[in-house]
């Protein structure tokens, strides 16, 4: 609101103080019409008998000769919040009032109310004013700008498909930076934050959104778009516009379909207004320079709209299975394909079918794998050790809880092996078990280990037999008892001693007690004191873990892993001892951006390069390789 400068001053605006009445995100004017109408008009066709208001206390006439003595605490001030205001049309008279609707209207539903200037008006066209937040003004002068920029965009793109055009300078520099601020500027915030500074955020960022979206900023990003699609490639529209635009315009696009989805995403009700247009959405795939950011519009959709999966059809998904083709494994095709499948954790039968029957029996297109087990290795950091002429004890005992094993979390066995290792060599690393996984207790020379059925040590299982005898599992207990003196190693089996035990091992270096655990597995140190009572009583003369603990050192659990072991002055890098060819077909398609290419090669050109990937895997075939599990 713009008003006098006679009374302007302070927090307050005075009771028929004239002012105007701006729209912030356009900057017109609210103006009277010649039938009493109201109209939102441009600054040049704003003058002030048309545009002027103020605001009344009340719709009683005032008198015409005031007193000049004002009885009581003055004139009332209009508070914000607080005073109930009227809005009169200063020229006329009128009262800014609304239209009641008609009765055929009404049963329509809900209609929004269309404002008018009345000579009586209604009771309930009083208002209270508050006060702009910054957050709001903010959101207003960034709509008015970029709607006034975007449209000047538009307005210069009309230009140029014109016959007889005049030359246009685009403006694509402030194209590009404004795209890049507002993608910025509708950010979702981090997710290191503390919840209740997030949540402030996220209900700041759906104002936002819904701000613009009411101000029409959607349908304006896809006029953009629509304007540039026109143009079959960058050299294409560099041969219109200018060699500076035509490198710009892949960006340009990428960017617009990026807004979008940030216009958009966690949204709901965005989400849902914005799906009506999937079939514009999905027409859009064939454009392969901007199908990056087309897939991040959609899959913000299926993701937080689940209506929109009721409008997709099988065209929509065969378009999207299509991209694989083209662009290879492209993660963003994958989580597409994904939210078409589940939407919040209930399975769309018809949409798993659809994608079933066109893709995968026609062509292995997609990387067939198989999960293995990542066995990792953990330890407290207790450290046992013997030498000649030395006093410390030699008989340790520690307990192992199973809290939870689930024993097929892959297609193999978890695994899950507890006992004793030596720090000397024990050096579990990725790649060293079986199937590429990590070693663990029991598969090298300097780990013992259990795992219900056999003793583990160098890789080679041995058979022993126990009362109730099992694989390890829930709720069990196993023991484990280290005598550096014979040296031997046994175990115990929820108190039940194991028939076969380790002996005469090297008890050079420092031992520790040692779990190694695959997924699915949850497991607790029994280390004894306040360090895990024993479920069970130690053998007689074997001492507690625990008491091994050096003094002011804080009991604590590490992973054991190694990457390399340097030794005398040279570095060795622990892996395997075969290698592997790596060589995957990776997609680099000749850049034709920058040429203008004949109709008819445009329509095989997709062809083509799904040819080239047909014969780059008939010649891997010729060479040797064959399909099957990796």
């Amino acid at each position: 609101m713009f008003g006098s400068s006679h009374y302007w001053s302070g927090s307050h605006i005075r009771w028929g103080q004239p002012f105007r009445l701006r729209h912030l995100t356009t900057g017109h004017y609210l103006a009277l019409t010649d039938d009493r109408g109201l109209v939102l008009q441009d600054r040049e066709r704003s003058d002030t008998i048309a545009t002027a208001y103020c605001f009344r206390a009340s719709k009683e006439k005032l008198e015409q000769s005031p007193k000049r003595d004002i009885d009581g605490m003055g004139v009332a001030e209009i508070k914000y919040g607080d005073s109930l205001c009227f809005i009169m049309h200063v020229a006329t008279g009128l009262w800014l009032s609304y239209q009641a609707p008609d009765v055929k209207s009404a049963r329509l539903g809900p209609l929004k109310r269309r404002a008018c200037l009345h000579s009586e008006g209604h009771m309930d066209d009083g208002l209270t004013l508050q006060r702009c937040q910054h957050e709001e003004s903010r959101a207003a002068r960034i709509i008015r700008n970029t709607t006034l920029l975007f449209k000047r965009f538009i307005r210069d793109l009309d230009c140029l498909g014109v016959k007889n055009r005049i030359l246009v300078a685009l403006p694509v520099e402030e194209v590009l930076q404004t795209l890049n601020d507002l993608i910025t500027y509708f950010q979702l915030p981090d997710v290191e934050l503390e919840h209740e500074e997030r949540q402030i955020k996220l209900r700041s960022l759906k104002n936002r959104q819904n701000l613009f979206k009411q101000e029409g900023m959607l349908t304006l990003v896809s006029n953009c778009i629509d304007r540039l699609n026109v143009y079959n490639s960058a050299a294409h529209f560099g041969e219109c516009a200018g060699s500076e635009a035509g490198a710009a315009w892949k960006d340009i696009l990428n960017l617009l379909y990026e807004l979008l989805a940030a216009l958009i995403r966690g949204n709901r009700n965005n989400c849902t207004q914005f799906s009506n247009n999937l079939d514009w959405l999905v027409s859009k795939l064939e454009r392969l320079e901007s199908s990056s950011g087309i897939l991040e519009v959609l899959h913000c959709i299926l993701i937080e709209s689940p209506e929109a999966l009721n409008i997709i059809q099988r065209g929509h998904i065969k378009s999207i299975i299509s991209l694989l083709y083209k662009h290879g494994r492209n993660h963003k095709i994958l989580d597409v394909l994904c939210s078409l499948c589940v939407c919040n954790g209930v399975a769309v039968r018809t949409n798993q079918n659809l994608i079933c029957d066109h893709l995968l029996p026609k062509r292995d297109l997609l990387l067939q794998t198989q999960l293995v087990n990542d066995v990792q290795s953990m330890r407290p950091n207790i450290f046992l050790g013997v030498s000649e002429g030395s006093a410390q004890y030699k008989k340790w005992y520690y307990e192992l809880m199973i809290d939870q094993v689930d024993h097929f979390v892959t297609s193999e066995p978890s695994h899950l092996r507890v006992g004793w290792a030596n720090a000397k060599g024990y050096a579990p690393y990725p790649g060293g078990g079986e199937g590429w996984g990590g070693n663990g207790v029991g598969d090298d020379l300097y780990s013992y280990g259990f795992d219900g059925l056999h003793l583990w040590s160098g890789r080679i299982p041995r058979a022993v037999a126990s009362l109730n005898q099992h694989i390890l599992t829930s709720e069990d207990v196993v023991s484990c008892c280290l005598d550096l003196g014979a040296p031997s190693i046994s175990f115990r089996i929820n108190g039940q001693p194991v028939q076969g035990m380790f002996e005469n091992f090297n008890t050079d270096g420092l031992f520790f007690p040692v779990v190694s655990f695959s997924a699915g597995v949850k497991v607790r140190f029994l280390l004894g004191g306040r360090h895990g009572d024993f479920k069970f009583l130690p053998p007689s003369t074997y001492a507690p873990c625990y008491e091994a603990l050096l003094p002011k050192e804080k009991m604590k659990v590490e992973p054991v892993k190694e990457y390399k072991r340097d030794a005398e002055g040279v570095r060795d890098l622990l892996g395997t001892t075969q290698s592997m060819s790596q060589a995957s077909f990776i997609p680099t398609p000749v850049e034709t951006s920058q040429i203008v290419m004949p109709v008819h090669l445009d329509k095989v050109r997709d062809k083509l390069a799904e040819n080239i990937h047909e014969l780059w895997g008939m010649n891997k075939i010729e060479l040797g390789w064959s399909y099957g599990k990796i």
